[in-house]
């Protein structure tokens, strides 16, 4: 028996008088309603269903009823569905059908079948029959490949490994191997190769031998790559981010790698890279790169009203409005550079109207810089300050950014930015100066910043597997100048290992950070608010936020220059859109290397409730410091957005 052969590249009231009236009436609207409309006389409404009393299974052997009914979106009624009642539907059981089927065939039960029908009772009420005929099941006895070229069979038999002998016979998962098998030839220059399962079934249908036909037909190269539907955008723009290039061997991979390149340039709404005519087999095929461009620019007007309470009791409270507009250009001349204007503009309008602030800034982007797909990243900025009537000093501030990144294959980028910055306070005396800044919390800070990471994660918010390394160091000061003078190191990796083969959230998580920093010189400080924090809930759960390690004479920490931390942390989910966490973490920091005691790590652990929204997890977690205390500061809930790491 063949598997599907595979596409060559891929709701009036009544008022009346009399008792009479008041009595025969209604009776005989009952009465009328209860011969036109039986049903309804009842209370059902077949439009929306009768309410599931309860689900009844038969004829299941192999699963249990429990997963039978886990199959099921038709679900019986309990105490909390007093305000939605859960209905018959004609459409979910035809889909629950469908999914009870499924589950039986992906187990090795081929002819399994299964029905679903509602039996009404009265007041409305359904019971719901699944009726299964589950049949023989069927497994694999042997698996072989046969045909194909020699040099690919290591990397076949590597896509064959998924299946075993005693498997249940899955045909889903034998084209899903099938289709493996192509792809290993489709990225090494043979798109045209057929591959055909090959089933050999015994005569009393338990066992079923298993080979894997391959024909690799010819190898094929790449031809000429031609763009349709650029109007504004020059054809070399599109062209230099792919990756196929004239007479190179075919691949798929390749293929699907230009199209995610040409798509970051940000400058389409739609692409699509395809070879002509694939129906006649050509050697060399042409490709057509196909495109939808994006409008090139954007404005855009930004009003927010605030409350901005006191800090002293000396202090009002007062309302502030700021506008914020941007004007920009994602594709100048159709080249793909960027650029951006904004203008930033605060204003005190309650008790009077007074000007507090205004920042206007302009980027601008290369994506190709020097000719190689390196992007520099340029931004500037200009402060100009205002006068307070209290206050006759004026604070002018600009300064800037130029960044430079580079993607190495699909999960490495590198970055490497220069930050500068200048102060100038006017109309001050000199020698107030220096306290003035301080009392202000100026800090003028110029740095190099050089950082880099390997981001294999399947999802960003909620991943299943893959991992996470970042390095991270900084350069303040020194030969820059500024204020401040020292530089920084922070070395994080992350696991995420699936525990299930199932797409669902059954994950070990794991975490690793060590971070250090010191002054350049002996006698240079690092700023308190540049330091190392550590506890809360997305380091040290049991902890306050940044509550841990070094403290002054009041009990407030002071931050660290070294810092160790570890987390682990199982991820489960639990019923609807919820999941449940159990979890581990362990670290500390110290002010210097020669204060650093392994004995003073310390260990937390507790468990965590997520729910799970559009743009991640909202999750409450509650940590238990380790060894358990007879304090109240030994235990705390945490309330955050997204996992922990």
């Amino acid at each position: 028996m063949n598997a599907p052969i595979f596409d060559h590249m891929g709701n009036r009231k009544y008022a009346m008088k009399g008792h009479f009236i008041h009595i025969i009436f209604p009776l005989a609207f009952i009465a009328f309603q209860s011969v036109i409309f039986p049903s309804r006389a009842l209370g059902y409404d077949p439009a929306k269903g009768g309410i599931i009393d309860k689900i009844e299974v038969q004829g299941n052997r192999f699963f249990s009823t429990g997963k039978i009914k886990d199959q099921m979106r038709l679900k019986e009624n309990r105490w909390f569905n007093m305000f939605k009642k859960r209905r018959f539907n004609l459409k979910k059981a035809e889909m629950d059908q469908f999914a009870i089927d499924s589950l039986y065939h992906v187990n090795g039960f081929l002819e399994a079948e299964s029905k679903i029908e509602g039996v009404e009772k009265e007041n409305s009420r359904v019971i719901v029959r699944v009726i299964i005929k589950e049949g023989i099941q069927t497994k694999i006895s042997k698996i072989s490949l046969s045909g194909g070229l020699a040099e690919f069979e290591g990397k076949v038999r590597k896509e064959m490994k998924v299946l075993k002998a005693g498997d249940p016979l899955n045909r889903v998962k034998l084209n899903e191997v099938a289709f493996d098998i192509k792809t290993v030839y489709a990225n090494n220059g043979y798109p045209y190769a057929d591959i055909q399962t090959l089933i050999t079934m015994s005569k009393d249908k338990r066992q079923a031998e298993v080979i894997f036909n391959v024909s690799e037909d010819k190898k094929v190269f790449f031809g000429e790559v031609s763009c349709k539907g650029l109007k504004r955008t020059k054809e070399n723009v599109a062209k230099r981010e792919l990756t196929i290039k004239k007479g190179e061997v075919y691949s798929r991979a390749k293929i699907i790698d230009s199209e995610q390149r040409v798509f970051s340039t940000e400058l389409f709404n739609y692409i699509s890279l395809d070879a002509k005519d694939p129906e006649i087999k050509p050697q060399n095929p042409d490709f057509i790169l196909k495109l939808v461009e994006k409008k090139p620019n954007y404005i855009g007007v930004k009003a927010e009203l605030a409350q901005n309470r006191p800090q002293t009791p000396d202090q009002q409270e007062y309302l502030t409005v700021d506008f914020t507009g941007k004007w920009g250009n994602r594709n100048l001349a159709g080249t793909s550079r960027k650029i951006g204007f904004s203008a930033y503009h605060s204003y005190k309008i309650i008790p009077k109207i007074e000007r507090l602030s205004n920042r206007f800034a302009v980027g601008y982007v290369e994506p190709w810089f020097l000719g190689t797909r390196t992007v520099l990243n340029l931004d500037f900025y200009y402060e100009p300050g205002v006068k307070s009537a209290v206050q006759p000093y004026r604070i002018e501030s600009f300064g800037g950014n130029i960044n430079f990144s580079r993607e190495f294959k699909s999960y490495t980028k590198i970055w490497l930015t220069h930050s500068y910055q200048q102060v100038n306070i006017y109309n001050i005396p000199p020698e107030e100066l220096e306290s003035y800044k301080e009392e202000q919390g100026i800090n003028i800070r110029r740095k190099i910043i050089l950082s880099g990471e390997r981001d294999s994660r399947d999802n960003i918010f909620i991943p299943l597997k893959g991992s996470f390394s970042q390095v991270h160091t900084e350069y303040v000061g020194g030969f820059l100048g500024g204020d401040n003078n020292f530089y920084k190191l922070i070395l994080s990796w992350s696991k995420y290992n699936r525990l299930t083969k199932r797409n669902i959230i059954n994950v070990l998580a794991t975490r690793l950070k060590f971070g250090y920093m010191d002054g350049l010189s002996r006698k240079d400080r690092v700023p308190t608010f540049d330091r190392f924090y550590m506890g809360g809930a997305s380091t040290m759960r049991g902890y306050k936020e940044n509550s841990m390690g070094p403290k002054d004479e009041g009990g407030d920490a002071t931050g660290g220059k070294i810092m160790l931390l570890g987390n682990l942390e199982y991820r489960r989910a639990l019923f609807w859109k919820f999941g449940y966490t159990v979890f581990v973490d362990a670290g500390n920091i110290w002010f210097r290397t020669k204060h650093v005691n392994f004995k003073e790590i310390k260990v937390t652990s507790g468990i965590g409730i997520q729910f799970f929204t559009p743009v991640g997890p909202l999750r409450i977690d509650y940590g238990r410091q380790l060894p358990i205390k007879e304090s109240p500061d030994t235990g705390r809930f945490h309330l955050s957005i997204l996992y922990a790491f």
